[in-house]
């Protein structure tokens, strides 16, 4: 196994230890080395990294889980999760809205969903993007056919992007053609985040975009968090993979949401085992 390969399967066990700790609210050391099949000392290396990146604490006998607010705003574990979900959300939400838009402007939040539109928008360039989120302006600004507007404002590390009443008056003074944007819970038919500035800042950002396109993966949804952003049925497309309960999904459709279905790559589904609940 190369060492790219290797590090890829380190970090989707960490992200998925992370996400056990969490569901139980602790675990130990030895319950979580046979969950995951490796070694203790294998464990007690994962679990000084997850504690160093903030994603749990670790404690003597095993982990704990952290806030659940702290929990839904760390970056590096919501890169590692779900990432063929994420990445077939984000590609059918693209193809949705370029057979709808003429893109010559479009908006990224600060969502890791979002952040896998990125390559269809190289492929799409020359263009104009909008974003808060510092992985994509480190992205996009190595590219010349792009006119990047990063949008500045108060830095969050858990974000790893800009909020704050400066970025929500930047964001209001712009029009774009199409905004690509996640949020970490659908619930009841409304979207909600556990930042009430992130949260702002998102209503900002879709009431300067043409087009507005909510890009999650069904673990998103029956969630909740504290801030309400919108109601999901003001997008004018909902991409969500496969893996969404039918009844979440009718619920949705019931309330006046355009649902599009992001079907998994078959190679995904067969070396992942499919979705993940």
């Amino acid at each position: 196994m190369s060492a790219p390969q290797r590090a890829s399967g380190h970090a989707h066990r960490r992200a998925e230890i992370a996400e056990f700790v969490k569901a139980r609210g602790t675990a130990r050391i030895d319950e979580l080395a046979d969950q995951f099949g490796v070694s203790v000392m294998t464990i007690h290396r994962d679990l000084d990294h997850l504690h160093e990146k903030g994603m749990l604490r670790k404690v003597r006998s095993g982990a704990e889980a952290p806030p659940s607010e702290a929990f839904e705003r760390n970056i590096e574990l919501r890169k590692a999760l779900n990432l063929a979900e994420k990445q077939a959300v984000a590609n059918t939400g693209f193809a949705w809205a370029a057979g709808r838009v003429d893109m010559t402007a479009v908006a990224l939040d600060d969502s890791t969903t979002a952040l896998h539109v990125l390559p269809r928008l190289l492929q799409h360039a020359p263009l104009t993007v909008v974003t808060n989120f510092l992985p994509a302006i480190n992205e996009l600004s190595a590219d010349p056919r792009v006119r990047l507007n990063a949008i500045g404002g108060d830095f969050v590390p858990e974000f790893s992007s800009f909020v704050g009443p400066q970025s929500t008056r930047a964001l209001r003074d712009m029009h774009y053609d199409v905004l690509f944007m996640s949020v970490p819970a659908v619930s009841r038919g409304m979207c909600f985040h556990p930042s009430s500035a992130a949260a702002e800042l998102k209503r900002a950002f879709m009431e300067s975009a043409e087009l507005c396109v909510l890009l999650i993966d069904h673990t998103k949804v029956a969630r909740r968090a504290i801030h309400r952003i919108c109601d999901v049925v003001v997008f004018d497309a909902v991409v969500v993979d496969a893996g969404i309960d039918p009844e979440e999904r009718q619920r949705l459709e019931d309330g006046g949401a355009n649902v599009v279905i992001a079907d998994l790559p078959a190679r995904a589904t067969e070396s992942e085992g499919g979705p993940r609940p």
